[in-house]
């Protein structure tokens, strides 16, 4: 008996604390903790802060993104859906670990992708993809060659010399929207001898450069190149600090519109095949997730069936000139400076010829660029970067 009663006794103070620690200090809602944010306000929603962004724990987004304490999710990006450099990240997925982190930049041909992530192409494939935008092309191969992605819309020539990379789908080749562009009085590429130029060294604007040196009779010992971003030559232009500069559209349309009397001296529709543009992966993830960046491919090329369609193709292109904040009529008038390839181009172009017709010879030729300039000291197995099977695939 003495034992019951004891046992009764704690049975009616464990009540009575149980009570006591589901009711708020005024007595409302027992359902509710009353914890009290850093300013002091209190969270009535089931722990949920001021902004009832996270979870009762604590720890979770209110999508359900796992979030770290530094405000950063487990693969660094930040809660407001932007990557830890500050890039918007479009989640093509549930943005998981899992997702295949594509980087993609300011060009027309990459543009295209900008589609699939406002329709929802990759959701309806089944593959989980988050695609990061970068204001700064160089800033995206940093982050390739840092490990930061699995892949990286990139100038095929620019690859050579990063990371070890496979092409698995050429997006394009440049056709007129990479230029030379001199300042009022230069009127021709024989005129440089002597000038400044500024381009961002070591790039795809230093090759066109070269190359448009090189067909006037001159080297790059008549001129003097300086190292200048491409997203800042347009104001080095302006400001006289060079006489000519290298850069690809939007920004060369840029120059050519508010630099008064600039003129595009060469352009790489006089050298089609210099210059190709493509996906490109990191070998390991290739052979770790085919199936997934098959379905990639696939969706980029219904990407460009969306673009080419009469029915959807001013919805298109509204959607990419949206990415980099342009207008639509701009846009449309420079697309034709930038060579599509659907699958027919990518078969043709993927056929292994020495010429600049095929990827391959593109690939030797700037591989002979860099290495005149000691960029690296061994020539690169071009044929180890093409992968043309899942275009074959895609084709059957």
């Amino acid at each position: 008996m003495k034992w019951n009663a004891i046992l009764g006794i704690l049975a009616v103070f464990g009540l009575s604390v149980a009570l006591a620690g589901c009711t708020g200090g005024d007595g409302k809602d027992a359902n509710v903790k009353n914890t009290k944010d850093k300013d002091g306000k209190v969270a009535k929603d089931g722990g949920k802060d001021k902004d009832g962004s996270k979870d009762k724990d604590g720890s979770k987004d209110k999508d359900g993104t796992q979030v770290a304490k530094d405000g950063k999710d487990k693969d660094g990006k930040d809660k407001d859906g932007k990557d830890k450099d500050g890039t918007l990240v479009a989640k093509g997925g549930d943005g998981d670990k899992k997702a295949l982190r594509i980087g993609y930049s300011d060009w027309p041909g990459w543009l295209v992708l900008e589609i699939a992530r406002e329709k929802g192409f990759f959701k309806d494939a089944g593959v989980d993809v988050d695609l990061i935008w970068f204001d700064d092309y160089g800033k995206s191969i940093e982050a390739y060659s840092g490990g930061n992605l699995d892949g990286i819309m990139i100038a095929c020539c620019d690859s050579l010399k990063e990371k070890a990379s496979v092409i698995v789908v050429l997006t394009d080749y440049s056709d007129g929207n990479d230029m030379i562009i001199g300042k009022e009085g230069i009127g021709s590429i024989k005129d440089l001898k002597g000038k400044t130029i500024g381009l961002e060294v070591k790039q795809v604007e230093h090759l066109l450069l070269v190359t448009a040196l090189e067909k006037a009779g001159l080297t790059d010992a008549d001129v003097t190149i300086k190292d200048v971003k491409t997203e800042e030559t347009t104001a080095a232009l302006k400001s006289g600090k060079v006489d000519a500069i290298g850069a690809w559209y939007p920004i060369s349309g840029t120059t050519l519109r508010e630099v008064s009397g600039s003129k595009a001296l060469f352009t790489s529709a006089e050298v089609p095949g210099l210059i190709y543009d493509a996906l490109q992966v990191d070998p390991a993830s290739l052979k770790a997730r085919r199936e997934d960046w098959k379905k990639v491919v696939k969706v980029w090329f219904k990407c460009l069936d969306f673009l080419k369609d009469d029915k959807t193709h001013a919805e298109a292109v509204k959607i990419m000139a949206a990415r980099i904040k342009g207008e639509a009529k701009d846009l449309e008038k420079n697309l034709k400076g930038t060579h599509l390839l659907d699958g027919k181009g990518n078969e043709k172009a993927m056929q292994e010829r020495g010429t600049l017709n095929s990827i391959y010879g593109s690939l030797k030729n700037g591989d002979a660029f860099y290495l005149k300039l000691k960029a690296y000291k061994e020539p690169r197995n071009v044929g180890q970067m093409v992968d043309p099977t899942i275009v074959e695939e895609f084709l059957k």
